[in-house]
């Protein structure tokens, strides 16, 4: 489908529709912009390019506009009570089209749409709204959600859909400068009601208007020194166009997000480079949130520390993404050439797929020297026979970010210590089967080790999937 042959509703939004019958649906919601009368600001525009991309894959693509949502034009608004109305409404209407009623929208739709099959895609402030809105639609089959740079109001109530989500969150995004995508991910990592798995993509480079058309001014918060840097909207735009086509194939296929069930999780897609955190259902072998953890190291040193962005933070310069008040990791120090740190486990890896391990580097800290670190991982059986694999070069999690330490003052000569660049923590997996010549049923000891001469690292957990 052509760029001509979107359809525009005045006031309501941008649909593109393709060949076919019984299509799934995708909607998509814009955040919070500068608003003057709703009617007048057609944020909507912006998600044009991705309903036709989306509408050539397959999928009949909704923008709507819900500027009302967020405009004191009509009294003061409540949460996202607006944009759940907008949208019920028009998913009403595009039942009763769907259905063979002629005149509401300016292209036939019978037969078109499917509604047991709908993904919703929210930015900004949409990209937390749209969980809400999707508990409040119990008349649709929501089957997916994706969230772009999300602003984080309020915390995400209980009981939300339980299907995958893909949450982005842009490196230098000037606009929701805390990166509370990070914080929504970790809030659905901690459900334990959910079964669907979830994904983290921190998209380097990327900011937070490249993703719409109708956002062309720098974002409002922007570091300037961070302008130059920043991706391109056209290569940023088509990014999200194909990670988006990605993951509704793959929820929609198989209840999965794209790298739910995948071993090797990449350091690129669509010609941008990305760091990813993956959750799915595990079984979790060490965990810093538990300070009882049996552990020892050599030529190391180990301590739990808080990431917060409150006072209440012990992680020094580490810049965490998320806005955590508590966020508890164990920092890994070392000064020798293959350093480690031991875990004692009674575990049995036999039959399971990946061992898993979410970890960070400290980039802020000297002892990294700016250069990417290494590790070996070995598991070691109660027969004392042992298996190590090292991880390949460059490994994204382990990656040096290029940043300086800022002294923020807090009075009576007190400061704030914080890196210029955020971060997320990254997902390392391994194959079980490549651990050979041990007893994976009778593993005793989970070893990291650090072959280069300084380092630091920041690890949350070590799972297996």
């Amino acid at each position: 489908m052509h760029q001509d042959q979107i359809q525009i509703i005045k006031c309501r939004g941008v649909i593109g529709v393709p060949d076919g019958d019984k299509r799934p649906i995708v909607v998509i919601l814009h955040g919070s912009h500068p608003i003057d009368k709703a009617k007048d600001n057609r944020y909507d525009i912006g998600f044009s390019y991705l309903v036709n991309d989306l509408a050539d894959a397959g999928y009949v693509a909704l923008s709507m506009n819900v500027a009302i949502n967020y405009s004191f034009e009509d009294g003061e608004p409540n949460g996202c009570e607006r944009s759940v109305q907008v949208v019920k409404q028009q998913m009403d209407l595009l039942s009763r089209a769907i259905n063979g009623e002629k005149g509401i929208f300016p292209c036939d739709l019978k037969n078109k749409g499917d509604l047991d099959n709908v993904i919703f895609i929210g930015h900004s402030r949409a990209g937390t709204d749209i969980f809400e809105i999707g508990k409040s639609l119990s008349e649709i089959g929501v089957d997916g959600f994706i969230s772009v740079a999300p602003a984080l109001i309020s915390p995400l109530s209980e009981n939300l859909p339980d299907v995958p989500t893909r949450i982005i969150i842009p490196q230098f995004d000037g606009d929701v400068v805390s990166l509370d995508g990070a914080k929504i991910f970790d809030e659905l990592e901690n459900d334990n009601y959910r079964n669907s798995p979830a994904e983290l993509v921190y998209l380097k480079g990327g900011n937070h208007g490249g993703f719409s058309t109708a956002l062309v001014r720098p974002d409002p918060f922007a570091d300037k020194e961070t302008l130059t840097k920043i991706i391109s909207p056209e290569k940023q735009r088509e990014f999200l166009t194909n990670y988006a086509i990605s993951f509704i194939n793959s929820a929609l296929e198989s209840g999965e997000t794209v790298f739910s069930t995948k071993q090797d999780l990449p350091d690129t897609f669509s010609g941008c480079d990305v760091l990813l955190q993956v959750d799915s259902k595990a079984e979790t072998l060490f965990s810093a949130k538990q300070k009882e953890n049996n552990f020892y190291t050599e030529k190391a040193k180990a301590e739990f520390v808080n990431a917060s962005s409150t006072l209440e933070n012990t992680a020094g310069a580490f810049n965490l993404a998320g806005g955590f008040t508590q966020y508890d990791l164990m920092k890994i120090v070392w000064q020798s050439e293959n350093s480690s740190i031991s875990f004692e486990q009674n575990a049995n890896l036999k039959g399971r797929s990946y061992l898993q391990i979410d970890i960070a580097q400290d980039s802020s800290d000297e002892l990294n020297k700016q250069q990417n670190q290494d590790m070996i991982v070995k598991l070691e059986d109660k027969n004392g026979k042992s298996s190590s694999v090292k991880l390949p070069s460059n490994t994204a999690a382990l990656q040096w970010q290029e940043g300086q330490i800022k002294h923020i003052p807090l009075g009576q000569d007190k400061e704030f210590l914080q890196y210029s660049t955020p971060v997320t923590m990254g997902t390392i997996r391994i194959n079980i089967d490549d651990f050979k010549g041990v007893d994976l049923s009778m593993i005793n000891k989970i070893t990291l080790s650090f072959p280069k001469s300084s380092g630091s690292v920041m690890l949350r957990e070590i799972q297996v999937v």
